[in-house]
């Protein structure tokens, strides 16, 4: 690999803060919707939690929702052969 270049690195993108960089909410908005969501019993999507506590009209979330998606650079992976991904037998030695 050559040294001018350089690597590409997986961060995770969250739709709230997504909304919140863009001023659609706040940044107290932002952290009652994810505590709401990650103490919540069963998990729902950061947008709906975001429309249920009227913050934001749902038609504003599922346009903003279609630009965060459309906004993601795509970044192809390219798989290993099989060869190199199969485990190898508990008797073999390296």
């Amino acid at each position: 690999m050559s040294a001018s270049r350089t690597l590409a690195t997986l961060e995770p993108v969250r739709f709230g803060e997504f909304l919140r960089d863009r001023k659609l909410i706040s940044e107290e908005q932002w952290l009652a919707a994810l505590a709401e969501h990650w103490s919540a019993p069963r998990r729902r999507l950061i947008g709906t939690t975001i429309v249920e506590a009227g913050y934001l009209p749902r038609d504003v979330v599922e346009a903003e929702a279609r630009a965060f998606h459309d906004d993601l650079e795509v970044i192809e992976v390219v798989p290993r052969s099989e060869k190199t991904t199969i485990p190898l037998p508990r008797d073999a030695t390296p």
